[in-house]
């Protein structure tokens, strides 16, 4: 978990220009990715696209959903380390929510305001992406570990 926060870190740290140029990549890889197997002309492709442009960016341009997607994902993979942890050390499920949101809240919120201190903008909408990230990951490991133990009794 602490690894996956000095990775985000690392992320947030870099300079407008670097960070552009990785997006930047991540966009051309996708574009040829799109090329060969063509899901942008999916039905459940808009869909997706509809919604998150909708949810996070009404007025940007196409590069900036491969950068929020990024943002959603790293906080999505933090909220189920997050949650893992205190699963980990015995604590209840309550209190794995608890730890599985609000750590990868305020590691967001602590990303933002560095991003500060590198010339890059900070933004309200980056945290709320963000906790989007940590929420669903952790409702992606409650109901992995329901189903767990209700495949456990059954066995």
């Amino acid at each position: 978990m602490i690894i996956w926060i000095v990775i985000v870190f690392y992320f947030s740290s870099q300079p407008p220009y670097q960070s552009s140029v990785q997006s930047g990549k991540v966009y051309k890889f996708l574009k040829e990715v799109d090329n060969i197997l063509d899901f942008t002309k999916t039905e459940w492709y808009s869909k997706l696209r509809f919604i998150l442009e909708k949810w996070w960016f009404p007025e940007k341009e196409p590069k900036d959903l491969v950068r929020k997607s990024a943002h959603f994902i790293l906080y999505f993979i933090l909220g189920i380390l997050a949650f893992l942890f205190a699963v980990s050390r015995g604590q209840n499920t309550f209190f794995s929510f608890l730890l599985g949101f609000s750590l990868p809240t305020v590691v967001a919120v602590l990303d933002e305001y560095n991003q500060g201190f590198r010339g890059r903008g900070s933004s309200l909408y980056d945290v709320v992406i963000d906790m989007n990230g940590a929420l669903f990951g952790v409702f992606l490991s409650l109901l992995v570990t329901f189903l767990l133990k209700i495949l456990k009794r059954k066995t």
